[in-house]
């Protein structure tokens, strides 16, 4: 993302979640903010008709709608396994690369004992404050902590932060490893490592390999490929599942689940009418650390 602006894929993602909402029947992930999170221009977009008749017809849905896909059934995906984390008395939740997520406007009332840390560049956090206050008061239990995550480890800027690094937390990293060099991701894990407590979870999604895919599938990895450089962020990372496995493993990861497109979409996405779907290109990776 360019200095001084918010990241246009945090803008996409956040239309698209708010055209998922607006118009599916049943929404696998239900964000009534995202509208008002995303840009002027989505905006304007996703009030034309034509616009939205074409983003939610079969054909899109088959092809270029694996986009939706992706984007909603990744939330729903980190929030499910939040909800579980909170269920065993998990408190902290850091969203890393927060993005436009809408958690804090949704659900952190409901949460007051759920301490939310949003760690992001600080371009597209003061953009997103701003949208936030727009909409009503910030949350008591919101912490927003600052980072570029080329120039800085994640510990250190949560080392800035309140977060009690004695107890267990909750990490959501989603839509950001895509734009990030692989060693990045692999140095960011390892910082979460270095600064997390015992029993901490991170869920993340990451890209395969376009190479080892075909078809429909293969097309459109190529397409998002083409549209993120167009936005000027890139697609940069993609992983083995193998590898990876054994890269967190060394960093001191239990590798929970590692669900595949397919099984995101068997999951979340089973016969649906409109026939929206999980990509294949990438994958929902949960982690735990181990005892050290």
């Amino acid at each position: 993302m360019k200095e001084g602006q918010s990241s246009r894929t945090a803008e996409a993602a956040a239309a698209l979640r708010a055209n998922h909402f607006q118009n599916a029947a049943d929404p696998v992930f239900a964000d009534p903010f995202a509208f008002e999170l995303t840009s002027k221009g989505w905006k304007a977009l996703l009030s034309t008709p034509l616009t939205v008749k074409l983003m939610n017809s079969s054909v899109f849905n088959r092809t270029l709608g694996l986009l939706t896909g992706q984007v909603v059934g990744r939330s729903r995906y980190a929030e499910d396994q939040l909800y579980a984390a909170i269920e065993r008395g998990v408190e902290q939740y850091v969203l890393v690369g927060a993005g436009l997520d809408s958690f804090t406007l949704r659900q952190a009332q409901q949460f007051p004992q759920l301490k939310i840390y949003e760690v992001d560049h600080p371009d597209t956090q003061a953009e997103k404050q701003k949208k936030l206050r727009q909409l009503g008061e910030l949350p008591a239990n919101v912490e927003f902590v600052a980072i570029d995550f080329e120039k800085e480890s994640i510990a250190d800027a949560l080392a800035r932060s309140s977060l009690k690094q004695d107890q267990a937390a909750f990490f959501s990293w989603l839509g950001t490893t895509h734009y990030l060099e692989p060693e990045t991701t692999l140095n960011t894990l390892a910082s979460i490592a270095k600064i997390a407590a015992q029993g901490s979870e991170v869920v993340l999604d990451y890209s395969i390999d376009y190479r080892e895919l075909e078809g429909v599938e293969r097309f459109g990895s190529l397409f998002v490929s083409q549209f993120t450089r167009f936005l000027k962020e890139p697609l940069k990372g993609q992983f083995r599942p193998k590898a990876l496995h054994q890269a967190v493993a060394e960093m001191g990861y239990n590798v929970i689940e590692d669900l595949s497109g397919d099984g995101l979409s068997e999951r979340y996405f089973h016969a649906r009418p409109d026939h929206i779907r999980h990509t294949i290109a990438t994958h929902m990776l949960h982690l735990q650390l181990a005892q050290r």
